[in-house]
């Protein structure tokens, strides 16, 4: 069995993308506020 250089590559930047995907979907979502630009500061929104 021989395995191309295009396969492996190919199965390399599906689990980096699959591992991607999980991480950003078990992180915390962000506390909506601040000025609305996503920042991280305590300013508040402008209405």
């Amino acid at each position: 069995m021989t395995t191309d250089w295009q396969t492996i590559t190919a199965a390399a930047v599906v689990v980096a993308t699959i591992t991607i995907f999980l991480v950003r979907l078990a992180r915390p979502k962000k506390k909506k506020g601040g000025c609305g630009h996503g920042c991280g500061c305590d300013k508040p929104k402008h209405p």
